[in-house]
């Protein structure tokens, strides 16, 4: 079943505004971007068809009425693929192809998506695409072996926790900035008579990928050898999460997550986001995709109508010196080389992928600019003095993230010790 979101006019976006990083301000400052000038025929008469699996996405039609300033004939229409994994594939082969398609990290260390790819234009060459990827960090790109880049982010996400910052000063608790810093605000919560002192949806993702996923790429960050051997999924690579799972077995015997109440939170959207704008959680493991629901959902709670708080988001200070988070595109564009708009299609790219509407797009969905110019929404500004890893730049692919959230979620839960969750790497 498809569902078609069409494009709809509406009144002009306000131009992207707020807080910059500093230190790559100083680095960017010098540059500025040109105006975006029209490649093709703007009388051009066409229609671009993108594919996805998000089934709200209005930040992109707003992106579509920016782009019809330039190109008014062109029309530009998404649709939402249920199943996106398995249907995109046949959609791709079909005659109602899309021109350009989401695609995802997740795809790139799994064999059964290389057909994906391989439809895939080569966006890294400009000499014939026209599209310049300057704009965009390129710490969130990742070459293929060949050099040739398919798939491009246009926006980004991270996984971290919502903070309710009025408890922690109603509470006269710091915000917890190192581990000795969470350990202690939980025991202040704790001795306040609150229950929930760390919440989150109940899965392997959204728990583990908030608590240790930072935690472990800084310690194998810089040690390619074992890089190689955790992609590979060599049994004996699972020795390199020791360190993790001994921090996962400590923060479980710390008590600190209500693992009972996590199990009665089953939508990992909607409920998480409702459950915390109940206003009595000091902290909620949350991965960015989830804070960009939450302005939408601050009118539908009523708890938070009648006493709204102010939140931000934080990364977990999992480490004696801190916190860090760990950047991966949330969703990546990709363009079908065989599209029969290939040239306009191309003529989209080469005009979001600029910082001004990479930055528009993230700041309209609520997430994270894929952009070199390092814009925050308010709500990220925790994040502008915090360490940022990049996946795609350290070479961590998702099959090595998937064994050990697996081997880590055993662990919280108890079902297996650290030594039985070593020994089952690459067997998750």
């Amino acid at each position: 079943m498809k569902n078609k979101l069409r494009l709809v006019k509406s009144c002009s976006i306000l131009i992207f505004c707020a807080i910059v990083s500093l230190e790559i301000v100083s680095c960017n400052k010098h540059t500025k971007e040109t105006a975006f000038v029209p490649r093709l025929d703007t009388q051009t008469k066409c229609k671009i068809e993108i594919a996805g699996r998000y089934q709200n996405f209005e930040a992109l039609e707003a992106e579509f009425d920016r782009f019809n300033e330039f190109y008014p004939n062109v029309e530009l229409a998404y649709t939402y693929l249920d199943n996106y994994k398995k249907s995109i594939s046949t959609t791709l082969a079909s005659q109602n192809a899309p021109d350009i398609f989401m695609t995802f990290p997740w795809m790139l260390d799994k064999s059964n998506y290389n057909p994906l790819l391989e439809n895939a234009e080569n966006l890294a060459d400009s000499k014939n695409t026209g599209i310049e990827l300057s704009a965009v960090n390129q710490k969130l790109l990742f070459p293929l072996a060949d050099g040739s880049i398919p798939m491009v982010p246009v926006l980004c996400a991270a996984n971290g926790m919502l903070v309710n910052e009025d408890l922690f000063k109603k509470e006269k608790i710091a915000i917890p900035r190192t581990w000795q810093q969470l350990i202690e605000a939980c025991q202040k919560f704790k001795g306040a008579g609150y229950k929930s002192l760390i919440l989150a949806e109940n899965s392997a993702n959204s728990i583990m990928g908030s608590l240790i996923f930072p935690f472990f790429t800084k310690e194998v960050m810089h040690k390619p050898d074992a890089i190689s051997k955790l992609n590979k999924l060599d049994s004996q690579a699972g020795e390199y999460m020791r360190t993790t799972l001994e921090l996962v077995e400590s923060f479980k015997k710390q008590g600190f997550m209500d693992l009972e109440e996590c199990s009665r939170i089953k939508d990992n959207y909607s409920a998480v986001i409702m459950r915390f704008f109940e206003g009595d959680v000091p902290m909620m493991l949350a991965s960015a995709d989830i804070v960009s629901g939450t302005k939408k959902r601050e009118v539908l709670s009523e708890p938070f109508t009648n006493n709204p708080f102010k939140y931000s988001f934080c990364a977990v200070p999992v480490m004696e010196k801190g916190g860090a988070v760990l950047q991966v595109p949330s969703i990546e564009f990709s363009v079908n080389k065989n599209g029969k708009n290939l040239e306009m299609a191309n003529e989209f790219m080469r005009f979001l992928l600029r910082t001004e509407e990479l930055n528009n797009l993230a700041k309209i969905k609520r997430l994270i600019t894929c952009s070199t110019v390092y814009s925050f929404d308010d709500v990220y500004a925790p994040l502008e003095n915090t360490e940022h890893l990049y996946q795609l730049e350290i070479g961590i692919l998702d099959n090595t993230y998937s064994q050990l959230r697996n081997a880590a979620y055993q662990v919280l839960l108890g079902n297996q010790s650290v030594d039985e969750a070593i020994s089952c790497y690459g067997k998750y």
